[in-house]
């Protein structure tokens, strides 16, 4: 209930203002990850304790320590806020028969067009059910991966599970329904990210298109028999309408209540969520006493949720520990010495640096979430280095999206190479090496361009 509890204290900071609601949640959301330390995998316990050791580093030099720790605590709520409200329309996602009849009719396509049919499924699967795409997805393909040699099959699966785990990893730089959106608009707060995301989107298109034609130019030609289908490509207007539905809410509600956009979908995506489940089981419910049938399904959809909420512990310790650094870490970062190397750097390299330094941290397993975090922290006023807030934003989103395909660690990489049989570094170094450093190239295009449109006095020199 630890959890739950953040969950609705920070909506009643965000929404009602609510005075002493977001020390609650910080407060509730502390005690949760401290009961469930033990119980962490070795990798989030040493993250948990670094960066909490870290963030109170920069307390103790506070001239206010406790207003700055509970500052930091209420920022690490409401990211571990954020990421518990889009479990629960992932849960309803994983029951959804129109969600497995979708991923059957990708995974049924002709040798062709596959893999831009996986990496576009990855993708939109993604928004929704974050890295549980990868594992729906990947166990579609390996029922119907069952045509050719050994050796056939191996190569067959090793393009669609890439396909899938590039589609989801650049999902990253632009979905509103992702964290990356919570954590980029609080580390670069003067960024217009509404503006920004519909560009980030775009780059992710261009991101897809590489991983196609790489592909394309590197595979060899698959003569194999798809499995049978009598889907067709209109179900998945329905998915998709879903994904623009919670999209728009989180506009109108944002626009309407004049709260944040992270805000709002905190709100309304448990609602959608909640709505789907009820569709889902519309058989139950549509028939005399409605609201009785309603309130069993719901509970039993409760009585399925809640016991699955602590093994969401990793990803709050990640989410709570990198906000609670963002804004305390500040204390300890040597200002003059950064603003004297940064001085002397070209404003364009500043932001063209940010996705190396994704990339580069993610081979050691340091998570985007923190880096961002703490680029926030280092750099709250990039325009004082001449960098548009908007350029710098918009580099971390992009950033995000290649250092998750290029981590090791992450859910994605572990997920992907468990269904491929290879160890996660074979995903990322080997098999999206490539395609990672072409996709840098084309980010950079994408970042240069940004910084020029919000940079009239752009020079390279």
């Amino acid at each position: 209930m630890l959890y739950i509890t953040a969950w609705i204290a920070t909506l009643l900071d965000q929404f009602a203002h609510l005075p002493g609601a977001g020390s609650v949640a910080g407060i509730a959301i502390l005690l949760f990850l401290l009961r469930e330390f033990p119980r962490q995998r070795r990798y989030a316990q040493i993250l948990f304790l670094a960066m909490f050791g870290a963030g109170l580093a920069g307390v103790a030099q506070s001239p206010e320590p406790l207003t700055l720790a509970m500052a930091g605590l209420r920022r690490g709520a409401a990211y571990a806020s954020f990421f518990l409200a889009l479990t629960i329309l992932r849960d309803a996602a994983e029951t959804s028969r129109l969600v497995r009849r979708c991923g059957q009719h990708l995974v049924a396509q002709p040798p062709g067009r596959r893999y831009a049919a996986l990496t576009g499924g990855g993708h939109v699967f993604g928004i929704i059910l974050s890295y549980g795409a990868i594992d729906l997805l990947a166990a579609m393909v390996s029922r119907a991966n069952r045509a050719g040699s050994a050796e056939q099959r191996a190569i067959r699966a090793r393009r669609m599970l890439m396909a899938i785990n590039r589609g989801f990893c650049v999902m990253n730089c632009w979905s509103p329904l992702n964290i990356m959106t919570a954590v980029v608009s609080t580390a670069v707060p003067a960024a217009p990210v509404r503006l920004l995301l519909p560009l980030a989107f775009a780059a992710s298109l261009g991101f897809m298109a590489l991983g196609w034609l790489e592909d394309r130019i590197t595979a060899p030609p698959d003569a194999g028999t798809p499995p049978a289908t009598t889907e067709n490509w209109a179900i998945h207007l329905r998915i998709i309408a879903l994904v623009g539905l919670v999209m728009l809410l989180a506009e109108g509600i944002s626009a309407i209540l004049d709260v944040a956009l992270v805000a709002a979908v905190t709100l309304c995506v448990p609602l959608v969520g909640l709505c789907w489940m009820l569709a889902q089981a519309r058989h139950f419910i549509l028939r005399p006493g409605t609201m009785n049938r309603a309130a069993a399904v719901l509970r039993r959809r409760a009585e399925r949720y809640l016991p699955r909420i602590p093994a969401f512990r990793g990803e709050a310790a990640v989410l709570a520990s990198s906000g609670f650094i963002g804004v305390t870490i500040g204390g300890v970062l040597p200002a003059d010495t950064l603003g004297a190397l940064l001085g002397q750097m070209p404003p364009i390299l500043i932001p063209l640096l940010v996705p190396v330094m994704l990339i580069a941290t993610g081979q050691i397993g340091l998570n985007p979430i923190a880096m961002v975090a703490l680029l926030g922290a280092a750099l709250p006023d990039p325009g004082r280095f001449g960098v548009p807030p908007a350029a710098f934003a918009f580099a971390c989103m992009l950033g995000w999206g290649l250092g998750v395909g290029m981590t090791p660690m992450s859910a994605s990489a572990i997920t992907t190479a468990r269904w491929a049989g290879v160890p996660p570094w074979t995903i990322c170094t080997r098999w999206n090496g490539l395609y990672t450093l072409a996709a840098l190239m084309l980010g950079w295009l994408a970042i240069a361009g940004v910084f020029a449109f919000f940079s009239p006095t752009f020079t390279f020199r």
